[in-house]
């Protein structure tokens, strides 16, 4: 079966869920509401005659209603997590059909110009890998995939390490489909939680006296004893002392409003934050992984023999009863009769002195498992993917039917190459494919840093810096040219040189932006600096005299091109990769195609 129908068949699954829910939705709407009347009802008569009986009924017509309302609250949350992964799917449609342009997310805050590769080669920004691939939803799983392609590990064994946590993730497409859902829930979480962090690892109490604890245990009981004991002996001349009980309650409540609201008003409004982090725990603690390097992500959620997911519903369980005095009713009684939020506050403090200072991991873990389900998500969009193989003898780039991942399959060329020890002269007409194919060697590298599966049939690659300059353009602010743009640019690229470490340079045309007689002599002089031993890389330009420098004394810099045919009026590229140099170029042929006069 094709991914798209894939994808199809669980957006059908998912819709028929809907319809199922929505309906008990409706009809458990109904049973509240009549629970309601019925609680009220009661209520009433209670008031009127008070007997055992009507107690008796008031109260189970109450326990009725929350009981009621619990499952209400399911259900809208079921229908919730339905859309959300009918979204995930029809996202994973755009991935496939090429109308992915549209996320909303492509990681511009992140581009550095210190890197220019990550815009040159699409990683991040309009149209780039990131914004193809992000399936994270939380502040810390963005950030973590956006760090991996941005700062990729120079650690083979560690990039195995991923690669085989990636494998497995990409097996398991019901458990990353629904790590996704489950963020999308709260679009909070995409906000750094550095606040809420700080929040839950502060240990300060709001009373430092343990005789707050005390009256918000003793007043209640003795208030209820006593105005019981009132009422059912109808002492009429006692009657206003229940008054004065209840003034008492809301006065007490009034004083502790200044210092509880501060702790628990922050936690109530990261309500949804904590279902969704909760969620997402459970689904990593519930399943069963094989890679060392998940099972080690998995053992960091246990503490004292419990599992973080565990412990966080805790958490979450005291803030949905704050919740219970959401409402009128849920006030007056358990608020002001039973010092409800005092016992919360009591609850949470003692959770954060437990607990507390182990969320931000938690949080970590999660953001990791997000990163990798991203990396993941390219097995579900090629058909043609490998893992690729570490030299750590040669600086090479060698692979079989290598293509570049952010094109459509159905029009994705491939190219076979060998870079070992190398430097390609790419030389081609005007849109035959040349930066194209630097795209694709680089492109296909962070991904492989990344230990994720790159596009081709078979990849064996070093190790390296990444050094690129294709995309220049002026700087009007530094009042910079784009020639100068492209000279700071190629001095990096020398001064990396003295240090010796690998790298790769992806030149396009360079120093375009200057006569051909000065381009010609400058990008000899920069070709020769950069032939080191240490140094490959690949180099497009229009200027053929670069060709001569095929035949150095290091015996390293090679002539490829790309060409193309004419037939009648149309120009047709096959975009594939050929030994030696062109002997073909196209600019006049197009200007007469779209109507300008050539004059000779």
């Amino acid at each position: 079966m094709e991914m798209k129908d894939e994808f199809l068949k669980r957006i059908d699954h998912f819709k028929s869920e809907e319809a199922k829910n929505k309906k008990s939705y409706g009809l458990i709407s109904l049973l509240r509401f009549a629970a309601f009347i019925l609680a009220a009802c009661f209520t009433y008569l209670v008031i009127k005659s008070l007997s055992i009986f009507m107690i008796f009924g008031t109260v189970l017509s109450y326990i009725l209603f929350i009981y009621l309302l619990s499952i209400h609250s399911k259900i809208s949350y079921n229908l919730l997590r339905i859309k959300n992964m009918i979204e995930v799917n029809e996202k994973y449609l755009k991935r496939l059909d090429g109308t992915w342009t549209s996320f909303e997310d492509c990681g511009i805050d992140k581009v550095d110009e210190e890197k220019p590769y990550l815009t040159d080669l699409d990683i991040l920004g309009e149209k780039s890998l990131f914004q193809l691939i992000n399936t994270t939803k939380t502040f810390f799983g963005r950030e973590k995939l956006i760090a991996i392609l941005k700062n990729p590990d120079k650690d083979i064994n560690k990039i195995k390490e991923r690669q085989e946590a990636v494998r497995e993730l990409g097996e398991k497409l019901d458990f990353t489909q629904k790590i996704e859902g489950e963020g999308i829930i709260n679009k909070n979480t995409v906000e750094n939680p550095t606040q809420l962090l700080d929040y839950v690892e502060n240990l300060k109490r709001a009373f430092s006296s343990p005789i707050a604890k005390i009256i918000s245990w003793v007043v209640p009981v003795i208030t209820i004893i006593t105005s019981i004991i009132i009422v059912y002996y109808k002492l009429d001349r006692y009657y206003g002392y229940i008054g004065l009980f209840f003034t008492i309650h809301l006065l007490i409540n009034g004083i502790g409003y200044a210092k509880i609201s501060p702790v628990l008003g922050p936690i109530y409004k990261r309500k949804n934050d904590l279902e969704s982090y909760f969620n997402i725990l459970k689904l990593i603690e519930n399943e069963e992984f094989k890679s060392s390097y998940l099972k080690e992500l998995k053992e960091k959620l246990i503490f004292d023999g419990k599992s973080a997911n565990t412990i966080l519903k805790e958490l979450t369980s005291i803030v949905e009863r704050i919740e219970y005095t959401s409402n009128i009713i849920g006030y007056v009684i358990l608020s002001v009769i039973f010092f409800w939020d005092y016992h919360r506050l009591f609850e949470f403090e003692n959770w954060k002195s437990k607990y507390g200072k182990y969320i931000r991991e938690w949080l970590d873990v999660i953001g990791e498992f997000e990163s990798l389900s991203s990396l993941s998500a390219v097995f579900h969009l090629n058909s043609k993917l490998t893992f690729p193989e570490f030299s750590k003898e040669q600086l090479v780039f060698s692979g079989k039917e290598i293509g570049h991942p952010l094109i459509d399959e159905k029009t994705r060329i491939y190219n076979d190459v060998d870079m070992t020890d190398s430097i390609f002269i790419i030389t081609g007409s005007n849109m035959s494919g040349k930066t194209t194919f630097l795209r694709t060697v680089g492109i296909n590298l962070v991904l492989a840093y990344a230990g994720a599966p790159v596009c081709g049939k078979k990849l064996t690659c070093s190790v390296v810096d990444i050094y690129t300059s294709m995309r220049i353009t002026d700087d009007l602010n530094r009042g910079m040219s784009t020639f100068y743009v492209e000279l700071i640019r190629m001095k990096k690229m020398i001064e990396n040189i003295k240090t010796k470490h690998p790298m790769i340079f992806l030149i396009d045309e360079i120093f375009r932006g200057t006569n051909s007689n000065d381009r010609i002599v400058g990008a000899k002089s920069v070709l020769k600096s950069l032939n080191e031993k240490w140094v490959f890389g690949l180099i497009s330009t229009h200027d053929f005299e670069l060709c001569n420098l095929e035949y150095d004394d290091k015996n390293r810099i090679k002539n490829y091109h790309f060409s193309e045919s004419y037939e009648g009026n149309k120009i047709k590229f096959d975009y594939k990769l050929k030994k030696g140099r062109s002997d073909t170029t196209n600019a006049k042929y197009l200007m007469k195609m779209i109507g300008i006069d050539i004059i000779e």
